[in-house]
């Protein structure tokens, strides 16, 4: 049997979303301690009559800690793409200053409250309840679909990443990303990068031979930081970095200054570093067109113009910054607004709230998610999913909530664009 479409959203029940949503909010499942929350999805995936496979993940940093998630196929008939729904189990950082019972799941005046009601347990509750509305319409779809989640999102995407090591694929892919239910096509990337200076210890007193060979490294540094200019600045189009802004990502690229560590000889050392050096840690949000590579020969111009101006400057530099290769390098993303991807979701999401879809880099503005990681590998991907961090005076924080009714139309879109996408 197949149903038409805009039929399979009528399958979606608010109580249901509600009932899911609330299940995972009362689970703990910070990064590597998902297993509880695995399990219980795993046994709901089942239940509603998906292939459920189960699969273990070692953490990035330890090889001693592992966590597991599982992989629900709703299978296909053939000859349809198939689909990959992905979001995390693991939710933000746990914070100091909550009103209500983190765990909880507090639902009042149409608000569900705990921690990843949004980021992204609701994303999670509305991409399990979107493929329940399919199976319950009685349609029976051509491709399959893969409802993935996944650990350590906050760990740099860790189970996202072993993922696609083990060789799981899909055609397509909704990244289940908190974007107020608005479709994002295009998102920013991130690269860290370790900047090193390094001068010889002088005492004060000097000849002027060594003095002319010196400049204190924490002075170095700070011309770096003068050059970059301030964090969360735009970095200007024909200044000093190369891109071609993207209209979809105003302000952008940007970047922060994370990490200044300098140790001196008179002190406990806590870092390793000798006390002739010191150490700059940033970040930049990139976006698309821009590569490892460009940033890349923009920091090493950068760098090199210093020295010309200051023979002094003694720099080396790592892009990516040892340690993140595996998390905090991800490339910009971006799928075309006339892709069938992206607007089956979009009709998906006008049909369920009533209202025109948005499209386009606001929701996801400055963030990268999960979804940066599979478009990397050549999947056709958007971020999309309830909730919306402007609603804080900043982020992370606590008092986490998510509109039930946009958990709703989230799944209500879901179940459409996937329909209508695997045919």
């Amino acid at each position: 049997m197949t149903t038409e479409p805009s039929h399979v959203p009528l399958h979606v029940e608010a109580a249901r979303v509600l009932e899911i949503e609330q299940a995972l909010l009362r689970i703990p499942s910070s990064a590597f301690q998902e297993q509880q929350i695995a399990d219980h999805l795993a046994e709901r995936m089942n239940d509603i009559g998906l292939d459920v496979t189960m699969m273990e993940v070692v953490h990035p940093f330890d090889p001693g800690i592992t966590s597991r998630q599982p992989v629900g196929v709703l299978r296909g008939t053939g000859g349809g793409p198939s689909l990959m729904l992905n979001g995390h189990m693991d939710p933000g950082v746990e914070m100091p200053g909550w009103s209500v019972d983190p765990y909880g799941a507090k639902f009042e005046d149409g608000w569900v409250w705990g921690m990843g009601a949004h980021d992204d347990k609701g994303g999670l509750a509305a991409a399990f309840c979107g493929v329940e509305a399919i199976i319950r319409s009685g349609t029976r779809l051509k491709g399959d679909v893969l409802l993935c989640p996944v650990i350590a999102h906050k760990l740099g995407g860790a189970g996202t990443r072993a993922l696609l090591r083990s060789g799981v694929r899909a055609d397509l892919c909704i990244n289940m990303e908190h974007s107020n239910n608005t479709i994002a096509n295009v998102c920013v990337g991130v690269v860290m990068v370790r900047i090193r200076v390094e001068a010889p210890e002088l005492f004060f007193r000097y000849s002027a031979e060594a003095k002319a060979a010196y400049w204190n490294p924490i002075e170095q540094l700070c011309e770096v930081v003068r050059r970059i200019g301030p964090s969360l600045d735009p970095i200007p189009q024909g200044s000093w970095m190369t891109f071609d802004a993207h209209p979809e990502l105003p302000g952008f690229p940007t970047h922060t200054f994370d990490t200044f560590h300098k140790e001196h000889y008179y002190q406990k050392n806590y870092t390793g570093l000798h006390s002739k050096q010191a150490e700059l840690l940033l970040q930049f949000r990139t976006v698309p067109g821009q590569t490892l590579q460009s940033v890349s020969a923009d920091v090493h111009a950068l760098l090199e113009g210093i020295r010309r101006d200051h023979p002094a400057f003694n720099y080396s530099f790592e892009l990516p910054a040892k340690g993140t290769e595996e998390g905090w390098c991800q490339e910009p993303m971006a799928c075309a607004a006339d892709h069938a991807l992206v607007t089956a979701l979009a009709a998906g999401q006008e049909l369920a709230s009533g209202a025109p879809a948005v499209v386009g880099g606001w929701g996801r503005l400055g963030n990268v998610g999960d979804g940066n990681i599979i478009a990397a590998h050549g999947i056709p991907t958007v971020q999309y999913g309830p909730g919306d961090i402007r609603i804080y005076k900043e982020w992370p924080t606590a008092d986490e909530r998510v509109r039930l009714s946009d958990l709703v139309t989230a799944a209500q879109a879901v179940s459409y664009a996937t329909t209508r996408l695997c045919g």
